[in-house]
This record gives C-alpha cells, structure tokens and sequence, in this order.
C-alpha cells in the first residue's frame, strides 16, 4: 500500500479541511512529519487508519470521539484517503458517528457511520474530487467496505498497526509479546491454513478409526447383553441348552399332527357330499328362473315372423324415395335456370353501359398520344447529348468512389478507435476479475465439502430406509411362509391318521378270539375297529404330505433366518447414520449453490493475458494514427473530384435546357414514355373489352331461355315416374297382409332380426339344458343325509389350534437356536476384523497426535510452521539489527516451558560481548526501541516477500527516537538513519514521526504539524 492523499476534514485537532499530498514524500523515500507535543501528528494516522478500517490507530479510541473540538458545528467530520495497491488506485471516504444540527427547527440529530469506496484506477490525483471519485466498489454500508479493504490489503487493522504503522508504546508490546499473542498476528498473516486443515484431518481421521473400533466393540457387547449373556462363554451355554429345548418341542409336535390330520379328513370327506347337495340347488334355481322368461320370448317369436314378411318391402319403399328426390332435383334445376336468365340480362345491361363510359374518354386518349410524340422527341435530344452524359457519369463515379474510399476510412478509423476503447476497458476488466475469480473458487471449495457430508448423510438416511422396507418385506415373507407349513403339517397329520385308521380296520378282520393281538399281544379284543376298508391311495397321499411339510417347514425356517439378517443390516445402518452430522442443508440445495457459484465462474470468462492485450492496444494506436493520415488523403480526394463532377454536370445541363429536370435522365424519360403508353394502350383495351362483353352478356340471355324450356321438361318426366312408385308398394302391402303404419312399426325389428331370432333358439337350448341337469343332480344325492359341516370343521380347528402352538414354540425354539449361532460367529469374525483394523490404523493414529502436538516439544504443526516463519522474521530483523547495534545484538527465539525442548514464539537477545542470550526486557530504553523498530522492519520484509497479495510500499514509525544516544550529532541515532537510508534504496518509502531536532536536521523533508490556539495546521517542507 503506498498513500497518495489523505483529506480531513474536522478531524481530530484540525478544524478546517486539510490535505496533505504524499506524493513527493514517497517519492524521496525517506520522510519525516514533525511538530510540537500534542500538535496532532499521530492524528494523521488516526485519520488513515480510520479511513480504512473504520477504526483510529490506538484500538482503544472510539471513532466518534475523532471529531474536532474546534470545528464549526455545520462541517462533517470525514476523512478521505487515496493510495496506491500496485498498479490500481483506490479512494476511501468515511464519516464516523457524529452529532450535526437539524436541518429543521433547533436541536442534533445523529449521523450513522457512513464509508464508501472507489476504484480510481487510471484517473489522475487532480481529478479525482468530491464530485468524481471514480467507480463505486461500496457505499452506505460499513461491513462491505471494511471486507473489501481487508481483501484488498490481505491485512486487517490489527496487523497493520503492526507492520505498517507502529504507534507509540507498541514496539515494546510487538517485541515481549509471549507465543499466543503473537500467534494469532502472524496466523492472519501468513496463509498457514493447508497446516491447520491437514492437522484437522489427520486427527479427524485418526479419531474416526479409534471410534469405529471402540464403537464396534461395544456393539458387540451390547449384542451379547440384548441376549442375556455377559460374554461369549455364556452365549456358547445358552445355545446348547436352546438345542434341547427344541428337541422336546419337536417330538411333542409329531404327536400333533396326527390328531389334527384325522380331523381334516373327515371335513373334506363331508364337504364333498355338501357341494352335491348346493349343485342340486342350484340347478332347480337355474330351471325357475328360465320357465319365467318363456312368455316374453314366444313373444319375441311372433315379432319374428312378421318383421321376415315386412322386410321384403324394403326396397320397393326406396325407389319411391328415389322417384321423391329426382322430383326435388328437376325443381331446383329449373330454379337455378329461372335464376341464370335473370343474371343474363342484368349482365348485358352492365355491359352496354360500360361500353357507353369508354366512347366518352375518346379525348382522353387522344391526350395521350400528344404526350407520348412529346416524349418521343425528348429522347432524340437526350440521345443527341450522350457525350456529354457520359462525361458527367464518369465524373461522378469517380466522385462517389472518393466518397466511398472516405466513408470507409473514417469508418475503419471510428471501428479502430472503439476497438482501442474497448480493449483498454476489457483490461481494466480483467484485473478486476482476477480478484473475484479467487473468491469465488474459495467458497466453491467449502461448498464441495458439504456437499460431500450431505450427500454421505442422505445416502446413509436412505439405507436406513431401505433396510426397514426390507425387514417389512421379509417379515410379511416369513409369516407367510410360516403360516404355509402349518397347512402342509395339517395335511400330513390328516394322511397319517387316514393311514393309521385303514391299517387298524385290516388288523381287526383278522383277530381270532383267544389269539394274541399282532400289535399288543393281547388274547381278549372286547372293541375291535369296525367300518369299511379303504385304503386305497393311503399310504402315497401320507409320503406326498410329509414331504410337502417338510419342504415348507424348511422355507419357514430359511425366511426366519433371512429376517434375522435384515434386522441385522438395518442396525448397522442405523448405527452409521447414528455417526454422521445431519448437514445444514440438502444435497441438492447445495448442489445448487454450487451450480451458481459455478456459472459465476463461467461468467467471469476465460483469463485474459494482459501483456498480450497491453502489446495489442499499442498495435491499435499505431493503426489508428496510420489511418487518421490515410482519411487526411483520402478527404483531399474527394473534393477534387467532387469540384470535377460539378463542371461536368453545368456543361451537360446547357444542351438539356429543353428538357425538363425531372426528365433528363433517360432512364426516367423511358419510364415516363412506358408509362404513357401503358395508359394509351390500356384505355384502347378497355374500348374493346367493353364491346365484347357486351356481345358475350347477349349470347348468354339466349342460352339461359333454352335451359328453362329443358328444366320445365324434365320436371314432368319426374312427377310420373313417382306416381307409378307409389301405386307399386300399396299393392305389395297388399299382397303381405300389412298396412303402412305396420310396416313403418316393424322397421326397427328388421334392423334387429337376426339378433331376435338367435335369442329365442338360445333360450330354447338353456331350458332343455336345465331340465337336464336338473334331473342328474337329484339322482346324485338321492338316499344320502346332508352332513353337519360347522361340527366337524370345529372339531377339525380346536386340532389344528393347538398344533399350531406347539409348533410356533418348536420355531422359536429353533429360531433362537439359529440366531445365537449366527450371533455367536458374527461376534467372533467382528473381533478379528476390529483387532486387524486397531493394528492397521495405529501408524495414522500415531501421526495425528504428533503434528497437533503431543511430540517432545509440544508444538502443533501450524505453530511449528509458524514458527519457521518467525525464524525468517527473525533473520531479517537482525540483517537490520545488527548495523544499528554495531553488531553487538542479534534476535533468537526462546525456550519456553523451563526450557524443556519447546521452542515458541517467543524473542531474546543474544549479546555478543557477553555471549550469552538475555530477555529482551533487559535492554535500555533506546536498545528496546531498535530490537522492536528491527523486528518490524523483518516481519514486514517477510510478509511482503511471502504473500501475493500483501504490498508493504510505505511503512509509518511513531516516536521512539529521543531514546537514541547520540555522539558528536550522531551516535545510535546515525545508524538508525543508515539502515531506514538502505531501506529506501530498496523501493520502500518510510515515514517517521519525531520531535528530535536531529532526526529533523537529518530527515528535512516531510511535514510540519503547528499546534495553534484554535487548532492545528500542516505544511509541507520541500524536498532537499
């Protein structure tokens, strides 16, 4: 940053206006602004420092209280400050709180904080004025311009008191400040972000591997406890004593399942009998239904017969409609012929009275022909001066070709001289962008980032999601499954007691009384089973309905297991979701705003090479002053042949004085002449277009009579041949038996004949059908009682009940078996898996904690950065330090801590006469203000050096100088001044503020501040 021009205005102890130009200042380098005690010198500063950061140069000082005491009460306090950053040029104006009268009535009113900025860039310091400050970057509001001066400078006010300006009693705070406090000056100096994100990082991901492992870990114990053990020895007992459970429940359902298989069976046996009995029923019901239908459909049969009688009248009634229409057509022709006999005659009478008009414009056509002989000799006296058109022809081509070559010159020129514009405007443009473009793909980046953890936490949230549809699903799957298996273990249980009863009947026709039993042994048989033998089919139907069971008990068992599984996956995902952090914002509204800052980008455009378009804006000025020389030439042309065109033209007019203007041109005169015998002609043709028209109306009267007489025939011939029509269809209604009003009724039915008559064969088909079936049903059931179904089923269902219980226990039993067993090998493989990840992320762990800060020194990697940083400030204090101390002193870094390994941020000085490093505390007031005015001068080298974007042009000293010996006019004062003369010498201007007489004789040129009763004054002091 280098000061161009600062203006106050009621500011401090300065009533009026003052500017003060800094220009020649900077331009000499090395500069001093002087004056008495209280004058107002660090008042200039105050003014600067508030102009850019809303804030005065001591941060205990309030903005409001900078108004001047000794200011009128209708002038505003502001101040106004231009400088220079590199190759742009900026103006920054503020106006603090402040009280002002009323403009109406008596009293204050408040103004509130004001700022406003201007790129002044190209404009010079004369024209940049209250009314022209160049462009506005940001007005009114306070915050946009505090951020974008910050951003411009890549400093806030804190750091520019440090670096820039160094106010009084703040060199001793810059050189004791401890490790902390100067840590967080040089964190917004120096960009250590990459640092403090990799530090952030590591440990994230360090943090985020221990957690998993802890995490899994108590998973797992918190799978055991949901299940009752405290640890895996115990899950291994409680599985063998759920094996035997189940054994138990198993032989207990055998046992079921015969009792209720003997039970169905004799429901389906008597459900075959009661569907006979509802089939007999049903068939009555169908025959009553179609004996009620058969009165209408004999109905229906008549209406049949007589529609078949009718239809054969069809087509005699349509040529009596034939014979009506061609009555109706010969009707209207002969209307149409009555019609075109009258437009006949109106159309002659036309005709004659057309040709009437055209006799009366005999005189005008023979005006005419005058005009057109008139013409005619017009054109012989042009063809007599054709030289002399010629001439004048050629003279004005050459005339109009100057011209053109003019006109496109000067065009050329003003397309040059915009393009010029226009480019120098694109540059501006371009350095412009630059600075957004930065910004902007700084916010895309933290965009990015959340753009990722919101897509992880949504992708996570539909997994979760997922799995429970899933768990729903296969839930539904195995209740289904379930409730299949105890269907097909009913249906065994049914075959096995059919079985078993067919095998005891054919044991009982065997027994003797006195022999043993073949099953018991026994000699007496008091009840032996009775019925009929039936075994027929028994024993296959028993094998196909175990085997039907079986394979449904082992899908209810495999749906079960599947279910454990899902349940299972959705836990894990609900334990992952559980650690992500529910982002601020959707995924895809951060996606959008993404999209926008990326069209942002976009709109920015390509990156501009600003030497190549600097270079390109010379080559346009060198064509354009080309070009103006060019148009010069060019304009002189024009107006010699312009002068050449003029004579040719008066000689041509003295042969064409007979010739009127409008004419002379033979071009016009032709057309004029085509013209006029276009009308000629034109009125000639209408004569005898008229006379034709008139005999064409006549011919056509005739024509129209004979076409009356013809319709008139035609008519007759018409009528006859419809009277003969109807005479023929009342004799046929006639011969049919019907009259007219029959037949019209009967014509729907003949549209609908086919239809009747197949409905009345269907009916007749279905009624014999019925009667049929009927007779079949009732001699199926005839002998037989109808069975008490409802008793039987309940027998059947209290069975069934109580199979159902039995085997629902055995599931469970060996459902839980099942899942401790998974449970038991999933918690195993999970503690192999989490001992192989605790080993695998100890290197990363390990690393983590050393770069944020548990390492021997205790220093975090940002702060060990900084700290290299610091060294190089260090280094470049003592490259000044050192002369101003005739090498006695140099600057180091301290130990902190006892002196235990941790190196901090801290400074001591090592004495070279003693050899030995001392607190900087321990120096004289002089030497602290030259280790402190050193290690300003280092840090602002380094921070120049290392940020692009931070320019140290000008720095300002406040005081500090009357702490300096001095030895015959010179002493430490003298080296002081040599190394503040060697910085000027490498492009840095430096600025002192001092009451010394020495630093004044030394330094003359600057400013003088003179403190007066009603205020101060500056002067500028020349250059020397």
């Amino acid at each position: 940053m280098r000061p161009v021009r600062l203006t106050l205005q009621a500011f401090g102890p300065y009533p009026g206006r003052v500017v003060i130009d800094f220009r020649d200042a900077v331009e000499a380098g090395l500069f001093g602004i002087y004056g008495q005690t209280g004058s107002g010198k660090s008042t200039i500063f105050s003014a600067m420092t508030f102009a850019l950061f809303g804030e005065a140069a001591k941060a205990e000082q309030d903005a409001p209280s900078l108004r001047s005491d000794h200011a009128d009460p209708d002038i505003i306090t502001e101040a106004e400050f231009v400088f220079d950053i590199g190759e742009r040029r900026y103006v920054v104006l503020r106006r603090p709180d402040q009280m002002r009268p009323k403009a109406r009535g008596e009293g204050e009113t408040r103004s509130a904080h004001e700022a406003y900025l201007f790129d002044a860039t190209g404009m010079a310091l004369d024209a940049i004025t209250d009314a022209a400050r160049g462009k506005i970057l940001a007005e009114k509001k306070v915050r946009d311009v505090d951020a974008a001066v910050v951003e411009m400078l890549g400093y806030g006010s804190e750091q520019f008191r440090q670096i820039v300006l160094l106010p009084q009693g703040r060199f001793e705070k810059f050189l004791s400040a401890k490790t902390k406090e100067r840590l967080e000056i040089l964190r917004e100096l120096f960009d250590v972000s990459l640092y403090e994100k990799l530090m952030a990082d590591l440990k994230s991901a360090a943090d985020e591997a221990e957690r998993q492992v802890r995490d899994e870990r108590a998973l797992c114990a918190r799978q055991l406890a949901a299940e009752g053990f405290e640890s895996t020895d115990a899950l291994i007992s409680g599985i063998e004593a759920a094996t035997g459970k189940c054994a138990e429940l198993r032989a207990n359902e055998e046992t079921g399942k015969a009792t209720a298989e003997a039970a169905e069976k004799a429901v389906r046996q008597a459900e075959a009998i009661e569907e006979k009995f509802a089939t007999a029923e049903k068939m009555n019901e169908r025959l009553r239904a179609l004996e009620a239908q058969k009165g209408d459909v004999e109905t229906l049969s008549e209406q049949v017969r007589q529609a078949e009688r009718a239809r054969g009248l069809i087509d005699v009634e349509e040529r009596v409609g034939d014979a009506e229409r061609e009555v109706g057509e010969a009707e209207g022709a002969r209307k149409k012929a009555d019609e075109a006999s009258e437009l006949a005659s109106r159309e002659a009478e036309k005709a004659a009275e057309a040709l009437r008009r055209e006799d009366d414009r005999a005189d005008e056509v023979e005006t005419l022909r005058r005009r057109s002989d008139e013409l005619e000799r017009y054109g012989r006296i042009l063809e007599a001066a054709a030289d002399s058109n010629k001439a004048v022809e050629t003279a004005l081509k050459e005339q109009r070709d100057a011209d053109n070559a003019f006109q496109a010159a000067k065009a050329q020129l003003t397309e040059l001289q915009e393009k010029r514009t226009s480019k120098s405007a694109e540059l501006k443009a371009a350095r412009e962008t630059e600075a957004k473009r930065a910004e902007i793909a700084d916010r895309r980046a933290e965009l990015e980032k959340r753009h990722l953890a919101a897509k992880s936490y949504e992708g996570a949230l539909q997994d979760v999601a997922t799995a429970q549809d899933a768990v729903a699903e296969q839930l539904r799957t195995s209740e289904a499954a379930t409730g299949k298996a105890e269907k097909a273990r009913d249906d065994y249980e049914t075959a096995e007691r059919d079985l078993a009863a067919a095998q005891a009947l054919h044991l009982a026709t065997r027994l003797e009384a006195g022999s043993p039993c073949p099953v018991c042994g026994a000699t007496e048989h008091p009840a032996p089973a009775t019925g009929e033998i039936g075994s027929a089919g028994l024993d296959k139907a028993f094998r196909e309905s175990r085997e039907a069971w079986l394979a449904a008990d082992r899908e209810a068992r495999q749906a079960g297991e599947a279910l454990v599984g899902v349940q299972a996956t959705l836990d894990e995902r609900r334990k992952r979701l559980s650690t992500l952090e529910p982002p601020e914002a959707r995924a895809d509204v951060i996606a959008a705003q993404i999209g926008r800052e990326d069209a942002a980008l976009a709109a920015l455009g390509p990156r501009v090479d600003i030497l190549a378009a600097e270079a390109g804006i010379e080559e346009l000025g060198r064509q354009v002053e080309e070009l103006e020389r060019k148009r010069d030439e060019l304009r002189d042309s024009f107006d010699e042949r312009r002068n050449k065109a003029t004579e040719a033209k008066a000689t041509r007019d003295g042969k064409l004085a007979e010739v009127p203007e409008d004419l002379r041109d033979v071009t016009a005169l032709a057309a004029t002449l085509k013209k006029v015998t276009e009308s000629l002609e034109s009125l000639q043709a209408a004569r005898i277009a008229a006379d034709k028209a008139l005999k064409s109306a006549r011919e056509m009267a005739l024509g129209a009579d004979k076409d009356i007489e013809s319709a008139n025939k035609a008519l007759v011939d018409c009528k006859a041949r419809h009277q003969k029509a109807v005479e023929v269809f009342r004799t046929r209604l006639a011969g049919a038996g019907l009259t007219a009003e029959a037949f019209q009724s009967l014509k729907s039915a003949i549209e609908t004949l086919n239809e009747d008559r197949e409905t009345v064969e269907t009916y007749r088909r279905e009624h014999k059908s019925a009667s049929d079936a009927v007779t079949d049903a009732t001699s199926a059931i005839e002998g037989m009682p109808r069975p008490d179904i409802e008793a039987l089923r309940e027998t059947h269902q209290t069975h069934a009940e109580a199979l159902g219980r039995v085997t629902e226990e055995r599931i469970a039993a060996q459902t839980r078996v099942d899942h401790l067993d998974r449970l038991r090998k999933g918690i195993e493989e999970t503690l192999r898996k989490l001992d192989e990840a605790e080993a695998a992320s100890g290197p990363l762990r390990g690393l983590a904690a050393l770069v944020n800060g548990q390492n021997s020194q205790r220093l975090t990697l940002e702060t060990f950065a900084i700290g290299a940083m610091f060294d190089q400030i260090l280094e470049a204090a003592n490259l000044r330090f050192g002369p101003m101390t005739n090498y006695q002193y140099s600057l180091e870094r301290e130990m902190e801590n006892g002196g235990r390994g941790k190196r901090g941020l801290g400074t001591q000085v090592f004495d070279a006469h003693t050899g030995k490093s001392r607190a900087t505390s321990t120096l004289s007031g002089g030497e602290t203000f030259i280790a402190a005015l050193a290690l300003a001068l280092g840090l602002a080298d380094v921070v120049e050096a290392a940020s692009g974007k931070v320019r140290l042009d000008t720095i300002f000293i406040d005081e500090g100088f009357g702490s300096l010996d001095t030895e015959n006019g010179s002493g430490t004062l003298d080296q002081v001044l040599q190394v503040l003369n060697s910085i000027v010498r490498q492009n840095r201007a430096v600025g002192l503020i001092s009451h010394v007489p020495l630093v004044q004789e030394a330094i003359p040129n600057g400013f003088y501040v003179r403190k007066g009763m009603s205020g101060s004054s500056i002067e500028e002091r020349g250059v020397v």
